[in-house]
């Protein structure tokens, strides 16, 4: 009788687990309840299948929600340490372990589809996966889908896509050594068991040969923490330094600097980490940012800071004439008519970031880009960016020094500043 009430607990618990719709546990109070004219102590047998390692036992103790398995579960002798800590098992939610599943074979359950699977065989439903970031490369270049990548990102098919894939967040992984800046994609299991057995058998094609990697800190603080992100990355800085500088040029009675805004739904698909090292992409992130922080510089704000739009220019034949001063130079012009105290240099360096920024889309305009595989691309992405954003808040707190500008709060990210140097 003893040994038919463990099995039937077993079976119990592992059927509802594997026909629940998110692999959930079940509550022991109530199943305690339902078997209660078996003569036996339930609770003494359920604590028994704990300590054997034949079902687990959630408290919520290590995360809020003990309907689910977040993180792998604890060895069988901690966890029945935590069943006697809290009296007995009849607040806990019950689960069955890996070995369990394993001897099942319940990953059977979804054939062609690896991380369902996963799930299945009771890996935990927060445990990530890594994969080489040009995994996104199908999503990102296809305008059937809507694709966003900052610190997490999101994919979303649009109607008609032949892939229907639907991955409501993903996080940019990195090396705990800061000497190696690739950059890879780091998915939950229960956000890839959403994805299609197709999409799966895609996404495991890219699976990264290491799974060590780190995901981003403020991906995990809202995503697996419940806690708000501590920063925002440069990239989004960029974004944001432009509304609010063309925020002060309207407090202060200037026309804006910038023709257009990019962030929110405008920001541009390829706008973002890198997802293949090559200098193919480096050549268009650099064009981005010539589109973002150059081209779109308006003239109207340099009449109106009475900056000359001409120059004096001689032709090949030696004679003068009036021709038109490219935005650029007059930005920095401005930059340096306006600054009265620099000792850190951050106008020099603003203008230097803005010619090196312009010269190397010139040079990609006149050449052939390569598409070679270099680990170092990654490295120099992240100066051009960083650069850049400090070359905003440069021109930023140069307007500032209106005597109107205060009128236009500058959000705390900005401020203090808190924003991720990668």
């Amino acid at each position: 009788m003893h040994d038919g009430v463990k099995d039937h607990l077993r079976e119990h618990v592992a059927r509802q687990y594997l026909e629940s719709p998110d692999f959930n546990g079940v509550a022991a109070a109530p199943l305690i309840d339902a078997v209660a004219e078996f003569p036996v102590d339930i609770e003494a047998v359920l604590a028994e299948l704990v300590a054997e390692g034949v079902l687990y036992a959630n408290f919520g103790h290590e995360m809020t929600n003990a309907h689910i398995i977040g993180f792998p579960h604890q060895s069988a002798a901690d966890n029945l340490v935590e069943v006697q800590q809290r009296g007995g098992v009849r607040s806990a939610v019950l689960y069955p372990t890996r070995d369990t599943l394993a001897a099942m074979s319940a990953g059977d359950h979804y054939p062609g589809a690896p991380y369902s699977a996963a799930l299945a065989l009771g890996h935990a439903q927060l445990e990530s996966v890594f994969f080489r970031a040009d995994v996104l490369g199908r999503y990102r270049d296809d305008p059937r889908y809507d694709y966003t990548l900052d610190i997490g990102g999101e994919i979303r098919a649009r109607e008609g896509t032949p892939h229907d894939t639907y991955l409501t967040t993903f996080s940019i992984g990195f090396d705990a050594d800061k000497d190696n800046h690739e950059i890879v994609a780091g998915v939950p299991l229960r956000y890839l068991h959403d994805l299609s057995p197709a999409e799966q058998a895609y996404w495991k094609s890219f699976e990264h040969e290491r799974q060590d990697w780190v995901l981003h800190p403020d991906w995990v603080r809202p995503h697996l923490m419940g806690e708000f992100p501590e920063r925002v990355s440069p990239y989004t800085a960029v974004l944001m330094e432009m509304r609010l500088i063309n925020d002060i040029c309207g407090a202060i009675g200037y026309p804006s600097l910038f023709r257009n805004l990019y962030d929110g739904a405008s920001r541009p698909t390829d706008y973002g980490y890198l997802i293949r090292p090559t200098k193919r992409e480096l050549s268009n992130f650099i064009e981005q940012l010539n589109k973002l922080l150059i081209d779109n510089l308006d003239q109207k704000f340099f009449v109106r800071a009475r900056i000359p739009l001409t120059e004096e220019r001689r032709d090949g034949e030696g004679n003068t004439y009036q021709g038109q001063r490219g935005t650029m130079n007059m930005l920095i012009q401005w930059m340096e008519c306006t600054v009265r105290h620099d000792p850190e240099g951050m106008v020099p360096s603003a203008v230097s970031i803005l010619k090196e920024i312009r010269r190397a889309r010139s040079n990609v305009a006149h050449t052939l880009r390569e598409n070679e595989y270099d680990p170092s691309v990654w490295a120099e992405q992240r100066r051009f960016v960083v650069e850049a954003y400090l070359a905003g808040r440069t021109v930023r707190q140069l307007l500032q020094s209106h005597p109107k500008a205060p009128a236009v709060e500058v959000p705390e990210e900005l401020d203090v500043p808190k924003v991720w140097p990668f």
